[in-house]
């Protein structure tokens, strides 16, 4: 896929214009990654944007003590670091490909070019952020007063409403992480997230069909596990 088939995929980018998008699309690159290749880390100063064709990216901060935490993972026609593009600051986290991935990079200064130009661009832009300080703003609530298994079931809703395939038995999943990813990402350990896997199965929450397979009879019961005044009903 050529860049600017690539860009016209993008949420972020499908309302510019054909002219504003091959332009932007002709002064940015693309290239191949293997897994645990290092994008950016926090504190570098912004150099672009960085578009994902295929494989996935994992933005995370890392604590004085080494600990990891996932802020969130972005696969096919997500865009990566677009906040310090538009405020001037540095990298607010790191970035690292989990799988061999194929990525295009945007430069930061013809970027801003063409969103300082144009009204509808700009527009689109802060509609893309927005959409992500909500989502951070879920993952705050989700470290703070969910235990691990109502995390595990949010996170495993929201896939499925992504990523499912529906039967019908309910809705099947293929997790493209590793236990060890998704302990970073919900922010505990591995063995907790294996406990919160048997517990969900154990309450029919998820039926699991292989390592990675599974199946959600009801995704709407499972996104209502650790909600206010709902947990009581799944004990």
């Amino acid at each position: 896929m050529d860049i600017d088939s690539l860009l016209a995929q993008v949420p972020l980018f499908s309302s510019f214009g054909d002219s504003a998008r091959r332009r932007l699309a002709e002064r940015s690159s693309m290239r191949s990654y293997g897994a645990g290749h290092v994008l950016f880390v926090a504190g570098e100063a912004c150099k672009g944007l960085y578009v994902v064709e295929s494989g996935r990216v994992r933005i995370f901060r890392t604590s004085p003590a080494g600990r990891e935490q996932v802020l969130h993972t972005e696969g096919p026609g997500r865009t990566v670091a677009e906040l310090p593009l538009f405020d001037g600051g540095v990298y607010p986290a790191s970035a690292m490909t989990d799988v061999e991935s194929r990525i295009a990079f945007v430069p930061r200064a013809e970027f801003e070019a063409l969103y300082r130009a144009n009204a509808d661009v700009a527009d689109a832009i802060i509609r893309d952020l927005g959409r992500r300080l909500r989502h951070l703003v879920q993952v705050t609530e989700t470290l703070a007063f969910r235990d691990v298994a109502a995390r595990l079931a949010s996170f495993l809703a929201q896939f499925a409403d992504q990523h499912g395939t529906s039967t019908p038995n309910g809705t099947e999943i293929v997790l493209d992480r590793t236990r060890e990813e998704l302990s970073q990402e919900l922010g505990t350990a591995r063995e907790s997230v294996s406990r919160a896997l048997k517990q969900l199965t154990e309450k029919g929450l998820i039926e699991p069909l292989g390592r990675t397979r599974m199946r959600i009879p009801d995704v709407s019961r499972l996104r209502t596990l650790g909600r206010p005044g709902e947990r009581a009903r799944y004990e």
